[in-house]
């Protein structure tokens, strides 16, 4: 009774830290992609996220508790978010009921069964291992994501707890039923949640393995029941899931990852699980040592008591590895290790430990409990430090879909259209841009060009502004084959990042229009060096503008020879006190052909959109046009006498 008037109060207080961690801004940011197709798919109808389900890369449990979970807590950022929230408070509890577990439940051989580990002391154990779980940003992170990340923790950690609940009850009490029907129950729901838990599994066989050979000599009639047992309770785990093991054998299969050495991928793995993905890797290094220190310091104290940890924890590194699944994009499937990780830490706050008759390990002992306090300060500076970039730094936020279609929303045009690439960006967006311009996402298949040129003809024919939304190009469209189009095509007047999308904002001018404009030009631009680029004509868009529209400014480009920088090319809209109201810096043609691809005498096309500011007064602006170099944007090209040139009036009317 007294140990358990020790740990209560302290086992309230890191529930509370954990809470308030995980509900912290909770629905501050916006649904991110993947997060977008959790809160849509829970929309639909238990038959068609079932159905749904069957084509996507996760199995559906999660989608149909959301789907129950969105009538209680309400389809905000908040509510979804919510129930991973909660998923990740349980599975503190359940950290700090596992290291308990560990702790009466020794996996090891029969020799150290027989010399014992002394007198333990639970509670600091416990407790450190709740406290590392709590504050750990990679478990903070994603009980802050709707998607079931923090669920698939929570029933590796439930399951690996049942499982040490059977083993001890079986070789003490004989009554193992009621656990043997939870852990059949958590296995089956892993199962239903996320493809990478047979892997949990596969540790779970090697623990129960181990305890079979650690018991023979005692007990082993009964271990040997019990592994009996185990095989029995995956079978009927398996059973349950066998509707779904042809889709699961549809979809698993190896990766394809960043192809690292094992010790890259291991170090980056480490790295995400002591600081989650939210610290600079350069600032993440002494917290990963410092990490891998006080796991060591646990491993050595708990002996037979740490084995547990160090499956869970080995296992699935091993089986991502083995998956090809080590790009930083599948680390949160080792998420199902990062309690273990606590666990195995929270070990070396074991007290009064009677362990070796080695000199060397009994005077590592002597510095009790100095040696695992300076460590673990350490680890939870690392973790503090990454939670501060999580919730404060634009640079590690998801990206802000929500923002985006509120700048579309304001900006009012009636004939836009939204083009997002890839199309897996479509629950996301449409989460928030409910109606309004037409929403296209391309390619819908392996980027066609021909394809993709046709569709890309009917939207422009159809529209006079263009928001494309770029993410995942690589993977989706690793041509550029839509960004090629549209800087050809069209007008690029606005681009930005927000998040890892870039957000870029088109105009569309009839051809015929511009045609008419062309103005013979003959401009030299001309260098330091001596090399020159010709404006051999020009042409802007009709006029009066209006505030929010795009100016279109076509040029063709003539280089004597090519030259050897890369230069950028900037329009400035400038008011009658030669301030810049509006602008526009890029390289030729989008991007896509830097000055030092351009061949001597080649004709290059070149359009460029200016953005008007919504709140531009009316009046009589001029447009001037100049060239930089790309690396030193203080080195202007020169243009009769001076570092721009005027191409004409522009008359904005309200």
């Amino acid at each position: 009774m007294s140990r358990r008037r020790d740990i209560l109060p302290a086992a309230v207080l890191v529930l509370l830290l954990a809470t308030f961690l995980r509900f912290h801004l909770l629905g501050a940011q916006s649904f991110w992609n993947d997060e977008g197709n959790s809160a849509r798919l829970s929309e639909r109808s238990i038959a068609l996220i079932i159905e749904g389900t069957a084509s996507d890369v996760h199995p559906p449990l999660y989608y149909l508790l959301l789907h129950g979970w969105r009538e209680l807590a309400g389809a905000t950022e908040f509510g979804l978010r919510a129930f991973s929230a909660y998923a990740g408070v349980l599975v503190v509890a359940m950290t700090a009921a596992l290291a308990r577990q560990a702790l009466r439940t020794p996996v090891g051989s029969r020799i150290e069964q027989k010399a014992g580990l002394g007198a333990y002391r639970s509670v600091p154990v416990i407790i450190m291992a709740a406290v590392l779980a709590a504050v750990n940003p990679a478990l903070v992170y994603y009980s802050q994501e709707t998607r079931m990340y923090a669920l698939l923790a929570l029933l590796a950690v439930a399951a690996t707890w049942a499982l040490l609940n059977g083993l001890q009850a079986d070789n003490h009490t004989g009554r193992p039923w009621g656990w043997t029907v939870a852990y059949t129950g958590l296995v089956a729901a892993g199962l239903y949640t996320h493809y990478f838990f047979p892997a949990v599994i596969v540790a779970h066989g090697l623990i129960v393995a181990l305890y079979w050979g650690g018991t023979r000599g005692m007990d082993g009639r009964k271990a040997r029941r019990w592994l009996t047992a185990w095989i029995g309770m995956v079978a009927v785990a398996v059973a349950l899931y066998s509707p779904w093991l042809p889709i699961f054998a549809r979809q698993i299969g190896g990766r394809e990852g960043a192809g690292e050495k094992a010790s890259v991928f291991l170090a980056s793995a480490g790295r995400w699980l002591v600081a989650g993905g939210t610290m600079p890797v350069g600032e993440a290094n002494w917290a990963l040592w410092a990490a891998v220190a006080l796991a060591l310091v646990g491993t050595i104290i708990g002996r037979r008591r740490a084995v547990v940890a160090l499956m869970m924890l080995a296992i699935p590194v091993g089986a991502a590895t083995a998956l090809g699944a080590t790009d930083p994009a599948f680390f949160k499937f080792l998420l199902v290790s990062a309690p273990f990780l606590a666990v195995l830490m929270g070990l070396a706050w074991a007290e009064n430990v009677t362990i070796s008759r080695k000199p060397w390990v009994a005077s590592l002992c002597r510095g009790w409990p100095v040696i695992p306090g300076v460590l673990t300060v350490a680890v939870l500076a690392g973790s503090f430090l990454s939670l501060g970039h999580m919730y404060y730094d634009p640079a590690f936020a998801r990206a802000d879909y929500r923002q985006m279609a509120a700048r579309i929303e304001a900006d009012k045009h009636p004939n836009a259209a939204i083009v997002l690439v890839a199309p897996n960006q479509w629950e996301a967006f449409t989460y928030y841009h409910r109606e309004g311009a037409p929403v296209y996402p391309l390619p819908r298949g392996r980027p066609d060009p021909e394809i993709l040129s046709a569709e890309l003809e009917q939207i422009v024919a159809s529209h006079d502004r263009i928001y494309a939304l770029f993410w995942g190009e690589m993977q989706r469209d690793p041509e550029h084959v839509v960004e090629r189009w549209l800087d050809a095509h069209a007008f690029k007047a606005a681009e930005e990042w927000v998040g890892d999308v870039r957000f870029v904002v088109y105009a569309v001018a009839r051809e015929s229009d511009l045609s008419e404009r062309m103005q013979p030009e003959g401009a030299r631009f001309t260098g330091l060096d001596g090399e020159a680029i010709v404006l051999e004509s020009f042409a802007v868009g009709s006029t009066p503008a209006h505030p929010g529209d795009v100016v279109e400014v076509r040029l063709i480009w003539q280089a004597e020879a090519t030259p050897a920088q890369p230069y950028k090319v900037f329009i400035h809209v400038l008011d009658g006190t030669g301030a810049v109201v509006a602008q526009r810096d890029a390289e030729p043609v989008g991007g896509s052909r830097p000055t030092t691809s351009w061949g001597a005498g080649e004709l290059i096309e070149d359009n460029h959109g200016v953005l008007l500011p919504l709140d531009l007064p009316a009046g009589s602006y001029e447009l001037r046009l100049g060239l930089y170099d790309a690396f030193d944007p203080q080195v202007r090209l020169m243009v009769e006498g001076a570092d721009s040139l005027s191409l004409g009036k522009l008359i904005v009317e309200r």
